[in-house]
C-alpha cells in the first residue's frame, strides 16, 4: 500500500508561478509608520519582592495570629516557608504625631509635632532571608564584602555554645567592645567562624546605608525617615515605647537579654508591638533611616558649612545598656557597618 515516489504525478514546468509575479504589496509611506514609543506600552516586570509584599491595616496586624501559630505548629511547614519569604507592611494612617524628646539628650530631636501623609512600613526588619533573595537576585556585594571587614562588637554579656563540647558558656566582660575584623560581612556576622545557621529570621546586619539602599531599589521600596519612624513606633498618644510609656527591658532585645548577639525580629510579637502593630522597634539592631544629621558649624566668614555626612539610626541594639526610648539616636556615616546595624522598608 506504500506509493512509489516515481509515480506521483508531475507538475508541468509552466505550472510553476514565478515569484516575480506574485502581487506587489504596496509601499507604506513613512506617516502610517507607528514608532515603537506610541504603541500600548507594557507595564514595566514587577519586582519580586513586590509581588510577594502583603499591605495591611493596623487593626489586621494587631489581631493577626498567623505568625504565633506558624511559630508553633510543626506542620505548617510549607506556610512558614511562605511567611519567611512574604514581607508584611503596615498601614500608617496620615494626621498629626509627637517626634523628639522633651527633654533632649545627646543628639536627640526636640519635642515637636509633625504632620505626615499616610505610608506603609515593614512590620519587622530585612530579615537574613529577604537579603539572601536580593543577593541572589542581583548578584550584589555589600561594602564589606568589597573592603574585606566588618566592625565586630562583643556584648558585656556573651552566651555561647563551645563548638567543641557543645555546652553552653556564659561569659562576662568589663565592657562592650568593638573591633575591625576581617572576613566579617553580612555572611559572617561576628567574623570567620560565624554564620547564618539558624539564623533565617534574624536581622540582616553588616549592612551600610548604601547597602540598605540598594536592596530597598530593587525591592520597589525605600528607607523610612526618622519622623515616619518614630510615628509608627509612637502611634497617636506620642507614647516613649512601642509597648506604652513604662520601660520593660524584656520586651527587646537588649543587654540584658544575655543573648550577646541578634534575634529572631518576632521574638516578641504580641508584647512589643507599637499601637499599629509594628515589631522589634526596640532593640535587636540599630535601623537606617533616610534622615541626614544637620551636622553643620558655622565658618569665619559667617557661612554654614557641613561637617559632613552623618545619618540617624534609630532603635538601639544587643549591646544597649540602660533605658532606650523611641526619640534615641545614633549618627553615622553612610558607609559604615556593623553587626549591630540593619534596617527595615517604608513604601
Amino acid at each position: 500500500e506504500i506509493e512509489d515516489f516515481d509515480e506521483v504525478e508531475e507538475v508541468e514546468e509552466d505550472e510553476i508561478e514565478d515569484f516575480d509575479e506574485v502581487e506587489e504589496v504596496d509601499e507604506i509611506s513613512e506617516d502610517e509608520i507607528v514608532e515603537i514609543d506610541e504603541l500600548d506600552e507594557r507595564p514595566p516586570r514587577p519586582k519580586m519582592l513586590e509581588v510577594l509584599s502583603k499591605y495591611i491595616e493596623p487593626s489586621e496586624a494587631l489581631n493577626d495570629k498567623e505568625m504565633e501559630t506558624l511559630l508553633e505548629s510543626q506542620e505548617e511547614y510549607l506556610n512558614q516557608i511562605l511567611e519567611r519569604f512574604t514581607p508584611k507592611f503596615i498601614k500608617i494612617p496620615s494626621g498629626k504625631y509627637i517626634v523628639g524628646s522633651s527633654h533632649p539628650k545627646s543628639f536627640e530631636l526636640p519635642q515637636k509635632e509633625v504632620e505626615l501623609d499616610s505610608f506603609y512600613i515593614g512590620q519587622i526588619p530585612v530579615t537574613n532571608d529577604l537579603f539572601d533573595l536580593f543577593v541572589r537576585e542581583t548578584g550584589y556585594q555589600t561594602d564589606a564584602e568589597k573592603t574585606g571587614f566588618g566592625h565586630v562588637f562583643k556584648g558585656r554579656h556573651v552566651n555561647k555554645i563551645d563548638p567543641d563540647t557543645g555546652q553552653a558558656v556564659f561569659t562576662i566582660s568589663r565592657g562592650t567592645t568593638a573591633h575591625r575584623t576581617e572576613g566579617a560581612n553580612w555572611r559572617q556576622p561576628a567574623g570567620p567562624g560565624s554564620s547564618l545557621k539558624n539564623k533565617h529570621d534574624h536581622p540582616v546586619v553588616q549592612v551600610s546605608r548604601n547597602d540598605a539602599s540598594a536592596f530597598t531599589a530593587w525591592a520597589g521600596k525605600r528607607l523610612p525617615t526618622e519622623e515616619e519612624w518614630e510615628a509608627a513606633a509612637r502611634g497617636r498618644d506620642g507614647r516613649l515605647f512601642p509597648w506604652g510609656n513604662t520601660w520593660i527591658a524584656k520586651l527587646g532585645n537588649f543587654e540584658t537579654s544575655f543573648l550577646g548577639d541578634t534575634a529572631p525580629v518576632n521574638r516578641n510579637p504580641g508584647p512589643s508591638a507599637s499601637p499599629f502593630g509594628v515589631y522589634d522597634l526596640l532593640g535587636n539592631i540599630f535601623e537606617w533611616t533616610s534622615t541626614m544629621h544637620e551636622n553643620t558649624t558655622t565658618s569665619q566668614t559667617g557661612k554654614k558649612e557641613r561637617l559632613r555626612h552623618l545619618f540617624i539610626l534609630k532603635g538601639g541594639c544587643w549591646t544597649s545598656s540602660g533605658i532606650i526610648t523611641i526619640c534615641s539616636r545614633t549618627l553615622e556615616r553612610d558607609d559604615y557597618w556593623s553587626n549591630t546595624i540593619g534596617f527595615r522598608c517604608a513604601v
